[in-house]
């Protein structure tokens, strides 16, 4: 029975066509790009693309429309979640500093900076009490009060 069974095994491992190796996500390395174009929700992309297509299941997706008018969806983590959560930084011409990972299609957000009075500039969230900023829309940590959208001064 070992031997019909091993017998078998290799003539279908011979017969078999060769298939390459899946390719290995977990060694690749991210690439760092910058992309430009406008933030926008990804249902309101797809109205003009594709109107049929149901939009709840990515509702709160925010992706970069480049002027060619390449879609990247971005990921939602600490450095992009400004841009999903605060809609005035949606629509306005955005450059976007990230890293890329091959086989991924989602843009992992490194930073960003909005056209803001005619210049590209970091938004910040400001405690003007604590003089604390962060990142993204949130209660002050430190005075839990509220905490107001800004444009990062300019370095001097």
């Amino acid at each position: 029975m070992r031997r019909t069974a091993t017998a078998w095994l290799a003539l279908v491992l011979a017969v078999a066509p060769a298939t390459a190796a899946p390719p290995d996500h977990g060694s690749s390395r991210p690439a760092p790009v910058t992309l430009e174009g406008t933030a926008r929700l990804l249902p309101d992309v797809l109205k003009s693309v594709v109107p049929a297509a149901d939009a709840e299941p990515v509702a709160g997706q925010v992706v970069l429309v480049g002027s060619d008018g390449t879609v990247t969806p971005l990921l939602s983590d600490g450095a992009s979640r400004a841009l999903f959560k605060d809609g005035r930084l949606r629509g306005l011409r955005t450059e976007v500093r990230g890293l890329a990972r091959p086989g991924l299609p989602y843009l992992r957000v490194v930073s960003f900076r909005v056209e803001h009075e005619g210049k590209l500039r970091t938004p910040e969230y400001y405690c003007e009490v604590c003089t604390i900023s962060v990142r993204f829309p949130q209660i002050c940590p430190c005075c839990q009060g509220d905490m107001v959208l800004r444009m990062r001064p300019e370095p001097r």
